[in-house]
């Protein structure tokens, strides 16, 4: 293993190599790094109140520290539900709780003996019922994950299973079957304790959750998957360790930052990542990360993950192009591709990955780059003010339910039957049928604008492979950036920036027919409801901030009805 994290290679055309020139002497002149391990909060805001709650997010600058002191808790627990019996964890979290976790499964597997993991990040029932079907609950171990204590999804999937498992094992054997992740004093600290826990983890408070992949909300599961927990701290205090370094020249973090915050600047504000299949997923997690933390105040950088990589004429001149390259695969097809970028004139990021384990590192990397980027946007990368709107929404529409018994039905304005249902809701515009209606609603999209398709349906491969393949029509044709998120998970992740961030998004909200529904033990309301009421919450956010968007339903056959919506495009 090498001595220390390096940079990463950039290439550029040389007007855009003089810009970041530029950035790097700025952060070395502002002693950007020094300030950052001084806690130095003046970096961002020069408010007090701002700077006082920007000081208590900043505790993951040394959690590897933290942790390897706390690994012995983790390893106590892992031992002992192995011990026990216990084949599955089934993960219930949403955002910075349960994206990590879900990178980490991906990308290393199940080591022999240890339990499977299942990540449970939407309200969506079918996928209840799915992951439901899949474990044995009197095996199963339920992590309960969530900062606040409060999440509506993680709770009421809490809820759920904690009803089922009472059912088969009995009200007071069901706490064994169960732990929690959370901060001190929170109300899931409480119940942990009230209904006996098998343990309650705290986490350090000084850390949101889209920084807390290296606290207990990554290593727990993570390490309940058998992963080598102290060699991933051991490249996480690589990370750690470079970002002392005071010039952006040997600061990875900030040498990253600084690439991210200049090209911004010159209206580079799409974040493209390319990553070699073994390491994939970890588009999932840095979206949100960079999309939450950047995305306010009129500004923000769009990370664009899971796009298919294409040939440079469909790419605009918003693009930064991160290439994650992990070793000894075969990386011949993106390799020919991201030099044909290079050759185009694109600014391109290159990391060189040669064990996956550094994915400890690239975690802090990454967050250390995106708060040197919030200097550069003026912004405060440690807050997510804009993600509440949708959650004081959905709070409004679940009352509404509970007094009428039923939930807003908007109305379409074009409703097509063969060859399948499909309704679109949103503002006329002259279209008349499925294709003249979306080629009015896409003929608003303008060089520099991206297209979000936000899906609140269940994600099987068959749907995966329909929106993908309508991402990279819509990309192709309009040559934008897409991004496809699933509902209602991006709420906590690039909905910040979808109504804190610019105004150049053009948004397509996509929903389905539900084929079973699932209660909530306690609620009036169902799954069902909760991720409807979600969809039309966010719905109504977009409309707040004037964001241009619609929504289509489709009924039956969801992967059959996107083609026939690609189609009429």
């Amino acid at each position: 293993m090498s001595t220390a994290l390096q940079v990463g290679q950039f290439q550029a055309p040389a007007d855009l190599q003089r810009s970041v020139a530029e950035g790097w002497r700025v952060l070395d002149e502002q002693q950007v790094a020094a300030r950052i391990s001084q806690i130095d909060a003046s970096l961002w805001k020069s408010d007090p109140a701002i700077q006082e709650k920007i000081r208590n997010r900043l505790g993951w600058l040394t959690v590897v520290n933290t942790m390897r002191e706390k690994y012995d808790e983790i390893a106590t627990l892992v031992d002992a539900v192995r011990k026990d019996g216990y084949k599955s964890a089934i993960l219930l979290g949403m955002g910075g709780s349960s994206l990590c976790p879900e990178v980490l499964r991906t990308t290393f597997g199940v080591v022999p003996g240890y339990l499977e993991l299942y990540v449970l990040d939407t309200t969506d029932p079918d996928t209840v019922h799915t992951v439901e079907q899949k474990i044995d609950l009197r095996t199963s171990l339920f992590i309960v994950a969530s900062k606040s204590g409060g999440t509506i999804e993680t709770m009421s999937h809490y809820k759920y299973f904690f009803d089922r498992v009472s059912k088969e094992v009995g009200a007071d054997e069901a706490g064994k079957h169960f732990i929690a992740i959370t901060d001190p004093g929170t109300s899931l600290e409480t119940l942990g304790r009230e209904q006996n826990f098998r343990h309650v983890f705290l986490n350090p408070p000084d850390i949101g959750g889209r920084y807390s992949a290296l606290s207990f909300f990554g290593l727990v599961p993570g390490a309940l998957i058998g992963l080598n927990i102290p060699r991933l701290l051991e490249w996480g205090e690589k990370a750690m360790n470079a970002s002392q370094k005071s010039s952006a020249q040997e600061n990875p973090g900030l040498w990253l930052g600084g690439i991210m915050g200049a090209l911004y600047k010159q209206q580079r504000d799409k974040v493209t990542f390319i990553i070699s299949p073994e390491l994939r997923s970890f588009g999932y997690w840095v979206e949100q990360l960079i999309a939450e933390s950047t995305g306010k105040e009129g500004r923000g950088l769009l990370p664009v993950e899971g796009e298919q990589l294409g040939t440079p004429d469909v790419y605009g001149n918003d693009r930064i192009f991160a290439y994650l390259r992990v070793d000894g695969g075969d990386n011949s097809e993106l390799d020919k591709g991201v030099q044909a970028l290079v050759d185009a004139g694109q600014p391109v990021v290159r990391f060189e990955i040669g064990d996956l384990y550094q994915i400890g590192a690239e975690f802090f990397r990454w967050e250390y780059a995106t708060v040197v980027s919030g200097f550069f946007l003026d912004i405060n990368p440690l807050d997510e003010p804009n993600v509440q709107e949708s959650k004081d929404n959905t709070k409004r529409i679940l009352t509404q339910y509970q007094q009428e018994h039923r939930l807003p039905e908007p109305t379409p304005v074009v409703v097509t039957n063969e060859p399948a249902k499909i309704e679109i809701v949103g503002k006329e515009n002259g279209g008349k049928d499925l294709a003249g209606y979306l080629h009015n609603f896409l003929a608003q999209v303008r060089p520099g604008d991206y297209i979000a398709i936000m899906a609140y349906v269940e994600r099987t491969e068959s749907t995966e492979a329909a929106l993908q393949a309508l991402r990279t029509h819509l990309r192709d044709t309009y040559k934008v950036a897409t991004t496809v998120g699933y509902g209602p998970r991006f709420l906590h992740s690039t909905g910040q920036l979808h109504k804190g961030g610019a105004n150049n998004g053009v948004f397509i909200q996509i929903t389905g027919d539900v084929h079973q529904d699932a209660s909530i033990p306690g609620e009036i309301y169902s799954f069902a409801v909760l991720k409807e009421s979600q969809a039309l919450g966010d719905l109504y956010s977009l409309d707040n901030h004037e964001r241009r968007n619609i929504r289509i339903h489709v009924s039956g056959d969801l992967a059959k009805g996107l083609q026939v919506v690609d189609q009429a495009i």
